[in-house]
């Protein structure tokens, strides 16, 4: 006859079974005195063995990888061989199918009336998905940190460029400007009739002069733009708009106004006030008329970014140029001789990346070019940048699988 003790002790145990199996929990019992050792059936599961397969402490020595035997070994041996304050152990062990499963076992300690140390029980828990996402992170933060020193070696280079245009290249540049003048000093000293052809010539090296130096300005100017402006302080576009204005200084028969209320961005506003100021500018030295208009405007945008754009009734940009005028030393139109540097509109999209945001050319409804700039604010920040390979990579883990469809259809989930 079954007692109600014993049905409680059955009961309890089939709980127990249960909740070590739902937690994927296996558990161990180690006699010290018999090295017998008594496992659960998650235990063999999570090695892929039978229920009744038979387990001993030479299974578990036979089945640890041979790189962990001798760490795992001598954690053990720490116990067995004194009276020790706790048991941890992490090793890999062969699975069935001959793979290696990561494995975390904890123990605690069982003594006798005497003091002494008779058996162990602890718990058995495969932690292989966890050890793959942990080398997953740190293969994408050793790539992060290569990135990161790359980066840093070619700012490194950059800087040195700028050195070098800023003193190597100017230095000869100034020795042609002065020989060039000397020349002409030295033909009017002498009181010598000087063909016309020559002194075009001498005017053309001078023009020619001062294009490499304008080049050079440029190129010193667009190396030392700050890579990144990590800056996250409030930006008022409309103050920005306001003082960009300001400091132009339009010419009289320009109106240059805004037209709409600006939200504010989350930014720097040293480059955002060189790009509003370069873009006005830049509309009102392109436009073909000796008067015209500039207006700017903006707003926010469905995604949470801050939008302005500074457009004007000109001749506009042809569609399959709105790309080119971006590049380094490309001018369009009339200016194209002008001896200006061409850096200006490839200066001012670099500073726009450096901030988070995006630029690019459009039609104006005002008839001639409109410059759209995007920023960053407070709704389109991300929390918590993350890479798409890396959520990639952690989802193949999770889900156990490489198949991309499978992976997609869990992240669909």
């Amino acid at each position: 006859m079954t007692t109600d003790i014993e049905k409680q002790l059955t009961e309890t145990n089939l709980r127990f079974r249960i909740a070590t199996r739902t937690a994927k929990l296996g558990y161990w019992v180690f006699d010290l005195k018999t090295s017998h050792v008594e496992v659960s059936e998650e235990l063999l599961h999570q090695l892929g063995l039978a229920p009744d397969f038979t387990w001993t402490l030479q299974s578990w020595k036979e089945r640890l990888h041979p790189d962990d035997y001798d760490r795992a070994m001598a954690q053990l041996e720490t116990v067995t061989d004194g009276s020790p304050n706790d048991y941890f152990n992490v090793y890999r062990l062969r699975h069935a199918n001959g793979g290696y499963r990561w494995i975390e076992s904890i123990g605690d300690f069982i003594y006798d009336d005497d003091g002494k140390l008779v058996r162990m029980i602890g718990t058995h828990q495969d932690i292989t998905r966890r050890i793959e996402i942990e080398q997953a992170l740190d293969a994408a933060l050793e790539n992060s940190i290569q990135t990161n020193e790359a980066l840093q070696r070619s700012n490194q280079e950059l800087e040195q460029f700028a050195y070098v245009a800023s003193h190597d290249l100017r230095s000869p540049l100034r020795g042609l400007q002065n020989l060039a003048s000397w020349i002409k000093e030295d033909m009017d000293d002498a009181g010598q009739e000087v063909p016309e052809s020559v002194n075009e010539h001498l005017s053309t090296m001078g023009k020619q002069i001062e294009r490499m130096q304008a080049l050079l300005d440029g190129l010193l100017a667009y190396a030392r733009i700050d890579q990144s402006y990590t800056s996250t302080e409030p930006v008022d576009l409309n103050q920005i708009a306001e003082e960009a204005i300001a400091f132009v200084e339009a010419p009289p028969n320009f109106h240059v106004h805004l037209a709409s209320d600006l939200p504010t961005i989350i930014g720097n506003f040293s480059p955002v006030m060189r790009v509003v100021v370069n873009l006005i500018d830049n509309a009102i030295k392109h436009h073909p008329g000796e008067k015209g208009e500039v207006v700017i405007r903006g707003g926010m945008s469905d995604d949470g970014m801050a939008e302005l754009i500074v457009e004007d009734d000109g001749a506009g940009i042809p569609k399959e140029h709105r790309e080119r005028v971006f590049r380094m030393f490309e001018t369009l139109g009339k200016n194209a001789q002008s001896g200006k540097g061409g850096m200006g509109l490839a200066m001012v999209r670099k500073l726009v990346l450096s901030c988070g945001g995006t630029i690019e050319f459009g039609q104006s409804e005002l008839g001639g070019a409109a410059a759209i700039t995007r920023w960053p604010t407070n709704q389109s920040r991300p929390k918590q940048a993350k890479s798409p390979e890396l959520t990639h990579r952690l989802l193949e883990v999770i889900t156990g699988s490489t198949d991309p469809d499978e992976v997609d259809q869990f992240a669909s989930k």
